[in-house]
């Protein structure tokens, strides 16, 4: 949580110090899932009380959720709306989220909905499990594309050269699973490539498994739809079942697309 590498450089003097405080704690969640009292406290400098009344303020707000059983603070409502809006991708959204909810809650399986941003996915919607034990949603936030299955469908539909551009050096290692050579790297992307779907199987965090489908419009790769789950509620290389339902589901959702953009040109 602590403070950007630029922070006394082009600081306004008029920073009011709660404010900033308070930022500060929604900025920690681009970096993890929860905060709790301790940690802003230690983290801020400020007496647990302190720390208390922000979280308190900004779970009032909404822009936090408080977990009494836990004791731990997740990002609120008005936290993922705002995420929401600032990725664009509106119309991919409205139209993919009722498949997805519907995929998610049929499947139990967590479903992501990414797009491509460098050598980043962004997670620009999304539904969770009813399962106690799930994935969470980060909505907005992002994770490496060579370390995830949705990365690996979305770099798999670059052309090589440009994957060279995006990596000049090796990829680094997010997990003892993680690819990590550009050679490994291109060898797998080959492989999704002519399947039509990529696996993550603890490359990205440990414990957790994926697997991921392209979706298409105007004959390019868009985005991506990916299943997860935690690997200790399934086989971590089975994927068959979901695999057939993920493949349904993005394309009902290119198909509605396609319509769509049909009635936009008709217009």
């Amino acid at each position: 949580m602590g403070k950007p590498a630029d922070d006394q450089e082009g600081r306004p003097p008029y920073l009011i110090e709660s404010a900033e405080n308070a930022l500060r704690i929604l900025l920690a969640l681009r970096h993890a899932s929860q905060v709790r009292v301790t940690e802003v406290s230690a983290e801020l400098g400020v007496a647990p009380s302190t720390a208390h009344r922000l979280l308190s303020t900004l779970t009032y707000l909404g822009f936090l959720r408080h977990d009494p059983v836990k004791r731990v603070y997740v990002p609120g409502d008005v936290l993922v709306e705002i995420a929401l809006a600032s990725t664009g991708h509106q119309e991919l959204r409205q139209i993919a989220m009722p498949h997805i909810e519907r995929l998610a809650k049929e499947r139990e399986w967590t479903v992501h909905l990414s797009v491509l941003e460098g050598t980043d996915i962004r997670f620009i919607d999304g539904s969770e499990s009813p399962r106690p034990i799930r994935v969470t949603v980060r909505i907005g936030s992002r994770s490496p594309a060579h370390s995830t299955s949705s990365g690996k469908v979305l770099l798999a539909s670059l052309p090589r050269q440009h994957l060279t551009s995006l990596y000049p050096q090796d990829p680094p290692r997010v997990t003892e699973n993680t690819i990590a050579s550009i050679a490994a790297l291109e060898q797998e992307l080959d492989e999704v490539e002519r399947n039509g779907y990529a696996t993550n199987v603890g490359e990205n965090e440990v414990g957790l498994h994926a697997v991921s489908v392209p979706i298409r419009a105007g004959g390019r790769v868009i985005a991506a739809i990916a299943a997860a789950r935690p690997s200790t509620t399934a086989v971590p290389d089975d994927f068959s079942g979901i695999l057939a339902e993920l493949r349904a589901t993005a394309t009902e959702i290119e198909e509605q697309l396609e319509r769509v953009a049909s009635l936009d040109d008709a217009l």
